[in-house]
């Protein structure tokens, strides 16, 4: 393998030194997913060190991201294996994808399902793979049938039970992905104060607000809002003056002072406040990428989780 790598880095200088530094991020990053985080099988942990690992639909599908971002056609292909392989099951002609691995698993994830789904069409046209786009539409219509209920969206379906969740996560309402499902309407997130409500219930549309505002959620929920009605004034104001005064975002905020609750930092968080900022105050973004540059680089320890390592990696690239 790593020969492989330099050899294209080589090639790479014979082009033009200006291209050199963006095709060293793409390869350490996928170099680094490889040996730290995937198995012999193609399987991604959800910590590169860890005696109890967990092989998440979620890391997978944020890896084929990855992958198509930097068009590794090959790559990209090993894990739709990986999905047929460990992932998607058919039941009565149906096809189904578990959450995680494992054989008693019935159970999806509707954030992981339409994430997936999204990737492939898009991968049908870039790699011209028209099988992606088939199997794409052949997982899409299971959550068509079973997963919308009064225009809204229950996170998960248990195909063995029948039964949908109860709840709605606001946090998984992405403009791109809900095009693909065609609805009467778009879901409308609760605004809770300075922040959102985090569910929302499937029989009457009731908000469920947390204690404790998760800041991964709360900026995936204030992204999809944008020039929406439940956009909140409150909360990029709120956001704002953490970073103006602050030059900081914690992981997570109590949502009646709006003050930190925890310490950490979280490369996820800057991640989305970065795509958050890029739709709202570029200048903003940019200043986050640069004075928490060690956030998105490609480098990673055994209290890293995957989902936190490849989002600062991808939101790199795309900057």
């Amino acid at each position: 393998m790593k020969k492989k790598f330099s050899i294209v880095i080589i090639l790479i200088f014979s082009i033009g030194g200006a291209m050199i530094y963006l095709n060293l991020k793409s390869l350490d990053a996928i170099e680094t997913i490889e040996m730290k985080y995937a198995t012999d099988e193609g399987l991604i942990k959800n910590y590169s060190q860890t005696d109890k690992p967990e092989y998440l639909l979620e890391s997978t599908g944020l890896y084929m991201e990855l992958l198509l971002q930097r068009k590794e056609k090959v790559r990209f292909n090993d894990q739709v294996k990986v999905l047929k392989k460990f992932f998607i099951v058919k039941v009565d002609n149906e096809l189904f994808m578990k959450w995680k691995t494992g054989s008693d698993i019935s159970v999806n994830a509707f954030i992981d399902d339409i994430r997936i789904i999204h990737i492939l069409r898009q991968a049908a046209d870039i790699f011209d793979r028209q099988e992606y786009r088939i199997l794409a539409d052949e997982l899409t219509q299971p959550i068509k049938e079973y997963q919308i209920i009064n225009n809204q969206i229950p996170h998960y379906y248990d195909w063995n039970s029948k039964y949908p969740a109860p709840t709605m996560v606001n946090s998984y309402l992405h403009d791109d992905y809900l095009k693909i499902l065609v609805l009467d309407r778009y879901p409308s997130p609760t605004i809770d104060g300075l922040f959102f409500a985090e569910e929302q219930t499937i029989k009457n549309n009731k908000p469920i607000s947390s204690e404790e505002a998760h800041m991964v959620d709360q900026l995936l929920i204030a992204t999809y809002c944008i020039d929406k009605s439940c956009e909140n004034p409150q909360f990029h104001g709120w956001l704002k003056k953490q970073w103006d005064e602050r030059k900081l975002i914690n992981g997570r905020y109590n949502k009646k002072n709006g003050e930190p609750t925890v310490n950490y930092e979280s490369r996820a968080v800057y991640a989305l406040a970065v795509l958050y900022f890029n739709k709202t105050q570029p200048s903003i973004a940019k200043e986050i990428l640069k004075r928490k540059s060690s956030f998105f680089s490609n480098r990673t320890d055994s209290k890293t989780h995957f989902f936190d390592y490849v989002h600062g990696v991808i939101v790199s690239y795309e900057e």
